[in-house]
């Protein structure tokens, strides 16, 4: 029987809704004439102490924020967008320069409604896709829907830019994710963890009953997560201290938590897997890994896992001990379980 003690490293905002940390809105002017080319603007508040990444932020690194304009709609995006001076910095966690958003901040975006627009009230649809993040926690790539009226006027000739105006509160609003959530749900302390099964990443199939009679930490991270990144020394030194009295470690690589898998390119689910594998080979991550694929379904179905990083400790019988908020509680967690001195 495997004794698995589940640790979850939340910093204090497990289950937080995204949209309660960065707060999305959008205008634009309340007419304008097919075939006219208009300014709108998109603003957003994000809480103090969380970041969101910026639109150039370079690929290979944190999730790069993208403002889109989605489906078949008389409405696109023409030309170059005026986004604020992102706050630039170099990050050793994922080795390459960062750029971060913090406070408030707006987007300027020049649009084209098309000459064969249909007239009359439309709503001009804008996706943003995001990612929070503070210095401890990372809630998982998220996208906020906003939608801006305007009624389309007859085209009597000639191009004008039309400067924003505020709209209706009503109508700039956005698709959010349920607030209040659960910040136990999944199996809670005390609980019997039961058999779940992944692959791990040289494609052999695991279970989680092949390391009965240890302690383990399951441990749910992503490429995308900054504070999963900066764990991985202490992991390491952890796992060299204890492995031979009788602790195991399953990093469960968490790159698609909170998609929809209909959302899942097979090209980007590839690079994520190639830079997950990367990451561990460089750093040392030298316990078991299970794929994204796999991993995912048990954070989600088992374990109500909704922010990164998230470990959970589980003991001699199987059983979740404690859920763990720092560093320096696992080092004691594991000093009195397995007897030895922190």
């Amino acid at each position: 029987m495997v004794a698995l003690t589940v640790v979850l490293l939340v910093g204090g905002a497990f289950g937080q809704a995204p949209e309660d940390l960065v707060r999305w809105s959008a205008r634009g002017p309340e007419t304008a004439k097919a075939g006219e080319g208009i300014r709108v603007e998109l603003n957003t508040e994000i809480e103090d102490g969380w970041h969101i990444y910026s639109i150039s932020q370079i690929p290979g690194g944190p999730t790069t924020s993208v403002i889109s304009f989605p489906g078949k709609q008389p409405f696109r995006q023409d030309g170059a967008m005026q986004p604020p001076a992102p706050h630039t910095s170099f990050d050793p966690n994922f080795n390459m320069e960062t750029e971060t958003y913090e406070g408030k901040i707006n987007f300027k975006i020049p649009v084209t409604i098309e000459a064969g627009a249909p007239l009359g009230n439309q709503k001009i649809a804008i996706d943003v896709l995001y990612q929070t993040c503070n210095e401890t926690t990372c809630l998982p790539p998220y996208t906020t829907h906003l939608f801006i009226p305007i009624k389309i006027l007859r085209d009597v000739g000639g191009i004008a830019a039309s400067s924003p105006v505020s709209t209706p509160a009503a109508a700039a609003v956005s698709t959010q994710a349920p607030k209040n959530a659960d910040s136990k749900a999944g199996l809670a302390v005390g609980a019997s963890v039961p058999e779940f099964s992944f692959t791990d990443f040289n494609g052999k199939p695991r279970k989680f009953s092949e390391f009965s009679g240890h302690y383990v930490l399951v441990d749910f991270w992503a490429t995308w997560c900054k504070p999963c990144l900066a764990d991985i020394p202490h992991l390491k030194e952890l796992y060299a201290k204890y492995r031979d009295k009788g602790f195991e470690i399953i990093g469960m690589d968490s790159e698609t938590l909170g998609q929809d898998e209909g959302d899942n390119d097979p090209e980007f689910a590839k690079e994520r897997d190639e830079r997950a594998r990367q990451i561990v080979a460089t750093r040392g991550a030298v316990w078991t890994h299970a794929t994204a694929a796999t991993a995912v379904p048990v954070a989600e179905k088992i374990f109500g896992v909704k922010t990164l990083p998230t470990k959970i400790l589980i003991d001699s019988q199987g059983k979740i001990v404690a859920r763990v908020d720092e560093g320096t509680e696992l080092d004691q967690l594991l000093a009195k379980l397995l007897g030895v001195k922190p």
